[in-house]
């Protein structure tokens, strides 16, 4: 059978015979041969190759070669077919199926085969071998490579040149959890962390490492998701002409190595780069490490220690027995921490906080110990400063109240011991909300701190001397034999205080009002001590200032009794309880009146009407007055109009201000909605101030005297003689009358010094131009009196009470 198989042509001479020399190749291989058409079928076939199918040749020729192959097998056969065209040489497995039934592996070469004529393709030709000898000789060799591998501790893997995995040692289970037969044919790349780049830099390491790496690291996806680091020792796989078909290597897990790699680089950053310094020792104590942060703190340089004892702690400056008992406790225990004493390089001895843990091995016998030392003086320093923070005032650094009722308690303890007696003083300085006012906060604060050492100046060592806050301070006198040694210390403490001090460039002298109880007599707590000279101090205050009160039982009854008019006060305004009445307003030239004074009443439904005296004071001391004042403004500026709309067109109404109104609240604007709301005749509005109002702040005051005479309205000093009075203030401020206080007046008649004083003012006032009215007028021959000394005006009893308004427009003669 002469087979076209295309040899290439000889270089030299031509071989003789070529037919024959095929023949003899053909009848002496081992291997089937066999050539197909274009479809696929069978054109030819040797006895070979019959021979293995169980058929003879003629039973081959003509049938396609499908017939023969086992069905797992077709699909592969259709492609190979397929591929004729695009594909001169084809080497493939093929599962043949012998007559009898049986599986043929075999190894299939072939080669296309064209037409001379036109260089078509007319078919293929090729090699069937059977494979079952060749795997029968490889059999012990694959299962002694198999045993090898199933043994192998670590991963072999084999994969082709595009990466796909090949071959897989069964330990692949156990280090990424997969079974061979889950991997083999997929891409190694798909289990990088990283994916492909990862795998590119594996290869690219490889290929420049000469195709042979050792201890390469890099890390895969573990099946259930984690990641696995491995070290590999990997080569190329090369074929005859020695290039790379593919890659073999064993891998083994190193992610414990690494973990604990980097523990050991963690720790050693750690002892570092810590800021607790850090001494570590062997079994018997002896250093042998220590860090930076140790040498900052203590000042000892690593060689200076390392080989010698540890010393953590100073024991001069603990109790006997503390190391002992700490050693005791490490040994016991393995750890001890807490406060200790240690001593720098430099002597210096300072606080620490220190931790000791012993290390010990599998047989517990001690390795090391390790010590980590902090330096807690900035913390201490803290905790102290915010310790005196928490029971001293940051002003003066006296002890605050929280200390003082410590300070208290103690001493009422002791004075039940010692048959003593407690005197507690409430000292409130006079005037000092307008020398903070007028001066300025730094100023006040020097003032109280000034105020503050003279008082500790005064005081004894067993003494508490305590500011409460703003301008009130409390001094806690101990070990009192007697109350009438009290007066004499109260009074060495106010003449200390009195003397005068250098403040903002001026010469000034202090004064305070004092209030005082004593324990038990007056309290058997200090809640109730405080509350009760509280009361004192403030009766002081009532008594003209500069003095002390101590407390007594109608104290507390008169103080329970603000405390109760200032909570009515508040329901006062909202339940409209409020009147004005009206005192006439005399012009003593022709006896007829020419104004009123509007005078505030309180008709409290529970305790009835209740006159200024009862209530204003306690209006001024809660601040209520401003809101009550703008009442009274609002209130007679209607009446005003009202008697104007009645034809009343001289009438003045005057009309009381207090302090505050000026410093607290918005007298101006006060005054505009008061005049707006009503249409009265500002001209027809007198204000009246006291004098002292207008020392006060004189440049805020007298700014808001000038707006509201540019109102139109005018301005009395009311109860003249008993202030701080000055013919500066009466010329700056434009004051239109001056009311003479009725204390001058009432005696008139019987004291001489009296008629001089209102003289005076009257004589002044007239030079001023300045009108005059006397106050407190009760009789005829005090009104006689002030006739012929010229005074322009009066109000009194002797005229007329203070009335409701339509009384007082009773008294009013006919408009005209």
């Amino acid at each position: 059978m002469d087979l076209p198989l295309p040899f290439h042509p000889p270089l030299g001479p031509p071989i003789p015979d070529r037919d024959r020399v095929h023949s003899e190749l053909i009848a002496r291989t081992t291997d089937g041969c066999f050539v197909t058409d274009g479809r696929g079928c069978f054109v030819a076939a040797d006895d070979t190759l019959a021979r293995l199918l169980g058929h003879n040749v003629r039973d081959l020729i003509g049938r396609h070669t499908t017939d023969f192959v086992h069905s797992g097998s077709r699909g592969l056969l259709r492609r190979q077919i397929e591929r004729i065209a695009s594909s001169d040489r084809r080497n493939y497995r093929l599962e043949l199926m012998h007559r009898d039934g049986s599986v043929i592996p075999t190894l299939i070469s072939t080669i296309t085969i064209y037409n001379e004529a036109d260089g078509t393709v007319s078919g293929s030709a090729g090699f069937i071998t059977d494979l079952r000898a060749v795997e029968a000789l490889a059999a012990p060799h694959e299962a002694e490579l198999r045993a090898i591998l199933d043994n192998l501790q670590d991963t072999y893997y084999r994969t082709d040149a595009s990466g796909r995995l090949l071959r897989l040692s069964p330990s692949i289970q156990q280090l990424l959890g997969y079974h061979p037969d889950e991997l083999i044919g997929t891409l190694a790349a798909d289990l990088y962390v990283g994916g492909h780049a990862t795998r590119d830099a594996f290869m690219n390491a490889l290929a420049a490492s000469g195709g042979r790496l050792h201890g390469y690291e890099y890390s895969l996806r573990h099946k259930d998701g984690r990641e696995v680091w491995l070290s590999t020792n990997a080569n190329y796989l090369r074929d005859a002409d020695g290039k790379p078909v593919g890659v073999e290597g064993t891998s083994r897990d190193i992610s414990a190595t690494r973990r604990q790699h980097s523990q050991l680089q963690l720790a050693a950053t750690v002892f570092s780069k810590s800021r607790d310094a850090i001494l570590i020792t062997d079994g018997a104590r002896r250093v042998i490490s220590v860090n930076r942060a140790y040498t900052d703190l203590t000042g000892y340089a690593a060689e200076e220690v390392i080989g010698t004892e540890a010393v953590l702690i100073d024991p001069g400056h603990h109790a006997p027995g503390f190391l002992d008992e700490l050693l005791n406790e490490l040994a016991h225990t393995d750890h001890w921490n807490g406060e200790a004493w240690n001593r720098r390089r430099n002597g210096a001895i300072f606080p620490q906080w220190l931790s000791i843990s012993t290390v010990r091995d599998d047989d517990h016998r001690i390795l090391h110990y390790v010590a980590m030392l902090s330096d807690l003086t900035d913390r201490k320093a803290a905790e102290e400063r915010a310790e005196f923070l928490a029971r001293h005032d940051l002003l003066t650094r006296l002890p605050n109240r929280f200390l003082l009722r410590d300070r208290a308690e103690q001493a009422f303890a002791h004075a039940v011991r010692a048959e003593t007696r407690v005197a507690l003083l409430l000292l409130d300085l006079d005037h000092f909300k307008h020398i903070n006012d007028s001066l300025g906060h730094p100023a006040g604060d020097a003032l109280l701190q000034t105020f503050a050492d003279r008082l500790r100046s005064t005081t004894r060592d067993t003494d508490t001397v305590s500011r409460q806050g703003g301008d009130e301070f409390l001094v806690l006198l101990t070990d009192i034999r007697d109350s009438d040694d009290i007066a004499p210390i109260v009074e060495k403490i106010m003449h200390t205080l009195a003397r005068p001090c250098a403040l903002a460039g001026q010469e000034m002298s202090l004064s305070c009002s004092v209030g005082l109880a004593v324990y038990p007599e007056d309290g058997t707590d200090f809640d109730t001590l405080i509350r009760n000279a509280d009361a004192a101090m403030y009766t002081a205050k009532e008594a003209g200032r500069n003095t002390f009160r101590f407390y007594s039982q109608q104290m507390n009854e008169d103080a329970v009794h603000r405390l109760d008019i200032q909570n009515r006060l508040r329901r006062a305004l909202e339940r409209n309880e409020f009147v004005l009445h009206y005192q006439p307003l005399i012009d003593l030239g022709n006896n007829a009146i020419v104004g009123a004074e509007a005078l505030i009443r309180w008709n409290c439904p529970e305790l009835g009407m209740q006159p200024p005296g009862v209530f204003i004071p306690v209006a001024e001391d809660s601040g209520l007055i401003v809101e009550i004042g703008e009442w009274v403004l609002g209130e007679a500026c209607r009446q005003a109009r009202a008697w104007q709309d009645a034809g009343h067109h001289d009438l003045v109404l005057a009309v009381n201000l207090s302090p505050l109104q000026f410093t607290r609240g918005n007298l101006v604007e006060t005054v505009r909605l008061a005049l707006a709301d009503s249409g009265a005749n500002p001209a027809l509005i007198e204000l009246e101030i006291t004098e002292n109002v207008l020392v006060k702040d004189t440049e805020q005051v007298l700014a808001t005297v000038r707006q509201l005479h540019a109102m139109g309205l005018r301005l009395a000093i009311d109860d003249f003689g008993t202030g701080y009075s000055s013919l500066a203030y009466l010329r700056r401020f434009a004051v239109e009358k001056l009311k003479i206080d009725q204390s001058f007046v009432r005696d008139l008649p019987t004291d001489p010094d009296a008629g001089a004083i209102v003289r005076a003012v009257i004589q002044m006032a007239k030079s001023l131009k300045i009108a005059v009215l006397a106050e407190g007028v009760e009789t005829a021959d005090i009104a006689h009196d002030l006739r012929l000394l010229g005074c322009d005006y009066a109000q009194g009893y002797y005229f007329g009470r203070p009335m409701p308004a339509a009384a007082f427009a009773d008294q009013l003669p006919p408009p005209r």
